[in-house]
């Protein structure tokens, strides 16, 4: 009898041991598993990293006819060029670009908004509006950001409840975007108080293209018809932009005036890459950013080209 028990017992023992053993088996074999494609998964995300251009340093940094500059590849995450980037200054116009981004996400881009006698008041007639016409809220953004027209800027500030409340609601914008070295005081840039740095502007660009593409393809049109909805005249807004013309561009802003000088943010494609350049308190916009992309050309050596 006792060798019947003992031999019940030792079958348990081995059954229990085969089946322990399997568990750590397959779960070794698991871990084996995790590790090989984590392995593999690393190798694959090496391979498809881009590298970034080297620095040719025998050619010496740019001299810069601009109070700030920085280009930036938003596909490559990699800065060309960083000149003075933390440094506020007026940044004019380019404020429209928020404006639009206000419009868009907290007023409504379908909504019919008046042009009142105090909006064509505003400094500069670009838009040739009339007073008492009614625009969608999407083609005066439009006509605002072709035109850089200051009457669109503040009727979309009358809209939206008046200059102090579209303020705060830009300046809390500009602070959700991360432009935490920006302040605003209008709509439309006019005033020099409007102010932010090339860092923030990377942002507010970055921003744009991820969520607001279409700002983009509005800022890339030659013209557009200008139609009120209670007139039957219509009329051409041109693209005042002088870089929308480029084959490169693919969108942006200008800013001028006598503090902030010649401003510009703006896309464009450089080896097969969407950049974006800001240049800040330029006596000559165009021919900077020449300059700088001619700095670029020379000054950095693409991966394909590197050994």
């Amino acid at each position: 009898m006792k060798s019947h028990i003992q031999y019940f017992f030792l079958i348990c023992i081995l059954i229990v041991g085969i089946i322990i053993s399997n568990f750590f088996f397959k779960n070794t074999e698991k871990k084996q598993e995790n590790i090989e494609t984590t392995e593999k998964i690393v190798v694959e995300q090496k391979k498809e990293q881009k590298k970034f251009p080297s620095r040719n340093w025998t050619v010496p940094d740019p001299n810069l006819d601009a109070e700030a500059v920085m280009v930036y590849s938003l596909d490559s995450n990699f800065s060309y060029l960083n000149f003075r980037t933390y440094s506020k200054w007026p940044i004019a116009s380019i404020t429209k670009l928020l404006t639009t981004v206000v419009l868009i996400e907290d007023i409504g881009i379908h909504k019919k908004i008046p042009i009142s006698k105090d909006a064509l008041l505003t400094e500069g007639t670009a838009g040739d509006f009339r007073s008492g016409e009614t625009y969608d809220a999407q083609d005066l953004a439009i006509i605002m950001l072709l035109a850089s027209s200051n009457d669109a800027a503040v009727a979309i500030q009358e809209y939206a409840g008046g200059k102090e409340k579209f303020v705060k609601m830009l300046n809390i914008k500009a602070a959700s975007i991360g432009m935490n070295d920006t302040s605003l005081s209008d709509a439309s840039g006019l005033d020099p108080k409007n102010v932010s740095t090339a860092n923030d502007l990377i942002k507010l660009a970055r921003y744009i293209a991820e969520k607001h593409p279409e700002i983009l393809s509005w800022t890339r049109l030659q013209s557009v018809i200008a139609q009120p909805n209670n007139n039957i005249e219509s009329r051409i807004i041109y693209n005042v932009n002088p870089f929308a013309a480029e084959f490169s561009f693919l969108g942006g802003k200008t800013g001028t005036s006598p503090e902030a000088k010649e401003n510009l943010l703006a896309f464009f494609t450089y080896k097969n890459e969407r950049v974006i350049c800001v240049i800040l308190g330029s006596h000559d916009r165009v021919k900077t950013k020449g300059d700088v992309f001619n700095w670029i050309e020379s000054a950095y050596l693409l991966p394909e080209k590197t050994n």
